[in-house]
């Protein structure tokens, strides 16, 4: 087992070089997304394959001499189905057995029976029971603290960078999801799940930006704390991160359902579960740290219920890889395991070096930088885990079990609910 007492950005990893403070103002620009499921179903594919030549002084024995690789450009057809092919008159409604989560073929993907997973119906189902929206939690208290000088510096600083971040990673999501991932589903459940969230990100957004307007601060304010994404180089290094892997999956060129084309997908879906399973819990807990000592408790309250929601988001992603590692066993091979752990990895130095950017003083009361990369670190050994990875590091306690006082595991209606919760958070002890 590895115990990284201090990730650093050394030579590890090649990616994280390329995010390095050096790249960090280089402006990532998005390959063109137009017809691009369209153009993938059908490719000019290059294949490599070795051609081998003998010894012809070793006759029938001979052994091979050289090996030389060569480029072949083939025509290859993956026969996919996908939500942009025309409706086809006739055509046969598809039966459980021929479904798939990835590479489904010969059906309409619009269909929504059968249900071949009736467990993310209920994820659907369930999220939908969750929905709220952020008008409905009175900020009066937090714009008081904010305009009277309630937060130290540090504490405003450490804010103002969290939901900059956090906004800007909630935009990333949904673009993925759109860019990158919906057009390679192929199982209508899921499609209905993943647009169900899209929304959810977008009441995310929308939840930060009344948090701020709620705080009194205009337009210019507002600006210049949402701009720290592109002024703090460790927070432009999460971000850019999660987007190398959603443009390896638009510009990798290789038909959808090959094996090139999978494994794009399966990087991409591990780093945003990452995203949602150890990102956003490390930024939440930051909030739930001020709320502790009470400050911006309405604001604490609003990220619970984003964190509900992005709890679930994790369990749906943790499925989705774990079935298309079922389906497609051959995907799930040495390589990609060890760069599996690989990317996790990445993630938790990014993580801690988001930590000190934020904390550069070593943490705020009640929160320190060190329990803040030991949570870090525990949230990757559980991702390890979830996928049948060898753990990461040397890590067994909870280094904030007091988190747990701020999840809301409830899944109820948030208008049926909100007189508990909200007489409950009054006084910080949340069920």
């Amino acid at each position: 087992m590895l115990d990284f007492d201090e990730p650093s950005n050394g030579d590890e990893s090649p990616l994280l070089r390329k995010l390095s403070v050096a790249h960090s103002k280089t402006a990532y620009k998005n390959n063109s997304f137009s017809g691009i499921a369209e153009s993938r179903q059908t490719a000019d594919y290059k294949a490599t394959k070795p051609v081998m030549t003998a010894s012809k002084s070793m006759g029938k024995e001979s052994a091979i001499e050289e090996i030389t690789p060569t480029t072949e450009k083939h025509r290859v057809i993956f026969p996919m189905s996908a939500s942009l092919a025309p409706v086809s008159i006739g055509a046969r409604r598809p039966d459980a057995d021929s479904v798939k989560i990835i590479g489904g073929q010969g059906y309409d993907v619009r269909q929504p029976v059968p249900l071949k997973y009736p467990n993310i119906r209920q994820h659907f189902l369930n999220a939908r029971n969750n929905f709220w929206t952020p008008n409905d939690i009175a900020m009066g208290d937090d714009k008081m603290q904010w305009n009277t000088g309630k937060l130290t510096e540090e504490e405003t600083w450490m804010f103002k960078c969290n939901i900059s971040y956090l906004t800007a990673s909630d935009n990333l999501v949904p673009d993925n999801l759109d860019n990158a991932i919906l057009a390679q589903i192929t199982a209508n459940e899921m499609r209905q799940y993943l647009r169900w969230q899209m929304a959810e990100e977008a009441n995310h957004i929308e939840s930060y930006f009344f948090i701020l307007e709620s705080f009194g601060l205009d337009v210019e304010g507002q600006g210049q704390i949402f701009n720290l994404y592109q002024q703090v180089p460790e927070l432009t290094a999460k971000l850019n991160w999660n987007l190398t892997f959603t443009n390896n999956v638009v510009s990798c060129g290789a038909p959808f359902g090959s094996p090139e084309a999978n494994r794009a997908l399966l990087e991409d879906l591990i780093s945003y579960y990452i995203f949602e399973y150890l990102f956003f819990p490390l930024g939440f807990s930051q909030v739930f740290a001020l709320a502790r000592q009470g400050k911006l408790r309405n604001t604490a309250q609003q990220y619970q219920y984003i964190w509900r929601d992005e709890n679930l988001h994790a369990i749906n992603g943790r499925w989705l890889i774990r079935q298309i590692i079922k389906e497609n066993p051959a995907l799930w091979d040495k390589s990609m395991r060890e760069r599996a752990r690989a990317i996790i990895n990445e993630a938790v130095i990014l993580e801690t070096n988001f930590g000190k950017a934020t904390m550069p003083n070593g943490g705020i009361p009640g929160l320190s930088l060190k329990s803040y990369t030991d949570y870090a670190r525990l949230m990757a050994n559980n991702i390890c885990q979830a996928l049948g990875l060898e753990l990461l590091f040397d890590i067994k306690e909870h280094p904030m079990a007091w988190l747990s006082e701020y999840e809301m595991k409830q899944e109820v209606n948030f208008f049926e609910g909100r007189v508990r919760d909200y007489r409950v958070g009054s006084d910080l002890k949340w069920e």
